[in-house]
């Protein structure tokens, strides 16, 4: 579940259905109506998974468990509709095994996607034209087994990626230029790793 960057309208998937689902949000009752254009469908069997908006909030990249898919979708930020664009697998051309696609995140400077793929054990990288669309640049070995989740630090130098059945955490460092993560040799055991989330202590309250 995640709001828009208007913080208008809030946006869930629903894996089972393979539907996104679109809710008006009314922030003097913190109540939930269904959006004007309430659901999106995406192919049968695919499982929606998790979804992430790109910085300029016009477009919205969701990740498809079962079918191994990214989709991107333009975004009216008035009405919350949804309109898909763009499908590309989430996986590198050639590969042929079977996966479980899990996390996506958008970079802070919204010039790359980059997707989680378990059973595969990477995370793709792809990169965003100047209309959206994603173009696979490259995959890269999470240094683990069924990478659950993945997670930018608040200043995006770092990615810390969840390896769930290797019980560990592995650090990579971003490149702003490529888009690339080089593995940093750190391991941090953690028992099922499945969610990390950062606190930057810089901010304000």
């Amino acid at each position: 579940m995640r709001a828009d960057p208007s913080g208008r309208f809030v946006l869930h998937v629903d894996l089972g259905l393979d539907r996104i689902f679109v809710w008006r949000f009314d922030p003097a009752k913190g109540t939930l109506s269904p959006a004007a254009s309430h659901f999106v469908s995406l192919p049968p069997g695919d499982g929606p998974r998790h979804l992430d908006f790109h910085p300029n909030g016009r477009w919205l990249y969701s990740i498809q468990e079962e079918g191994s898919t990214l989709a991107l979708f333009d975004y009216d930020g008035d009405t919350g509709k949804l309109s898909e664009r763009q499908t590309i697998s989430s996986l590198p051309p050639g590969y042929c095994g079977s996966n479980f696609c899990s996390e996506i995140l958008v970079s802070p400077d919204g010039k790359f996607v980059y997707a989680g793929n378990r059973l595969h054990d990477s995370i793709g990288i792809f990169a965003v034209g100047s209309d959206g669309r994603l173009q696979f640049v490259a995959d890269e070995w999470t240094r683990g087994d069924y990478p659950r989740s993945f997670a930018f630090t608040p200043d995006g130098e770092f990615l810390y990626c969840c390896n769930q059945r290797a019980d560990h955490v592995t650090v990579f460092r971003v490149s702003r230029r490529s888009g690339g993560l080089k593995f940093t040799g750190q391991y941090a055991p953690v028992g099922n790793p499945s969610q990390i989330i950062f606190l930057d202590h810089r901010k304000r309250r």
